[in-house]
């Protein structure tokens, strides 16, 4: 036999022990599974036990489901209702709210009124006093006027004596007044141009305002019968603005003063000026 089959039938001997002893083992440790299984408390009671678990579990997964969409559904609707009655409510609250605004306001035009009232009726309360007291006043004057009528019907009495000799002198008067009359004429004289220095009745208009130096600027002048001194008064429409008094005067336009103490209004360009307004 050569070296080489030598070495093979030595390694088949080693190879039929391993497997020898393999098998060995193998036979040691081998279980009989299905006895295993069937025995009780085995496998197969587990598996059933566990199924019976199982089946239980999903039951009681589908209760809980089930309860669980009744409970939402109930969730739902109780969520729509109270949704419902949260408009509800909510529209009742803006109504409310505009009542209570609206009351707000009321109640506070009706404080504005009584505090008008109240300082009306403290007025009228003073008022009514000084009348009370002109009327003691003129109570007092009215005897005092009595009094002075009967005084004064003794001395009519003796005037009226005099009245017949006065009556001549008057036509006396009558008689001279139409002489100067026809001389004023002739000599052109306006018997209506004041004696005491007044303005002639004139009106005009306000063409410049100066502010600071609170001067006017107006339409109506020397040639106007205005003079340094003269008193306008200044108005818009049927409102009283107030007064000017000439400074400087040229023949168609002249410069016044706003007189403070006067002042009810603010003066602007265009508004009218008159030497009398009744």
């Amino acid at each position: 036999m050569t070296f080489l089959g030598k070495c093979f039938t030595f390694m088949i001997f080693i190879l039929s022990a391993i497997f020898m002893a393999l098998a060995l083992a193998a036979n040691a440790s081998h279980r009989n599974w299905r006895e295993e299984i069937v025995k009780e408390g085995g496998l197969k009671d587990q598996v059933e036990e566990f199924a019976t678990k199982n089946r239980e579990l999903e039951d009681a997964r589908v209760r809980v489901e089930r309860a669980l969409a009744a409970e939402q559904v109930a969730r739902r609707t109780a969520l729509a209702a109270l949704e419902t009655d949260l408009a509800q409510k909510s529209d009742l609250l803006a109504k409310a709210e505009q009542a209570l605004t609206s009351e707000r306001a009321t109640n506070e035009s009706l404080a504005r009124k009584d505090a008008q009232i109240t300082d009306e009726l403290t007025r009228l309360t003073a008022d009514n006093a000084k009348l009370r007291q002109q009327i003691v006043t003129e109570q007092d004057d009215r005897d005092r006027l009595f009094a002075r009528v009967l005084e004064l019907t003794d001395k009519m009495n003796g005037i009226r004596g005099l009245l017949e000799v006065q009556k001549e002198r008057n036509q006396t008067l009558v008689a001279q007044v139409t002489r100067f009359t026809e001389v004023m004429q002739a000599r052109g004289i306006n018997v209506n141009d004041a004696l005491d220095g007044a303005p002639p009745a004139r009106n005009g208009t306000v063409l410049v305002v100066d502010r600071g130096k609170k001067l006017v600027e107006l339409s109506i002048g020397y040639d106007e019968g205005l003079r340094v001194g003269h008193m306008l008064e200044v108005t818009r429409g049927s409102q009283y603005l107030g007064r000017a008094k000439v400074r400087r005067t040229s023949p168609d336009r002249a410069v016044a003063e706003i007189m403070p103490d006067f002042t009810l209004g603010t003066i602007q360009k265009g508004d009218r000026v008159d030497t009398t307004i009744e």
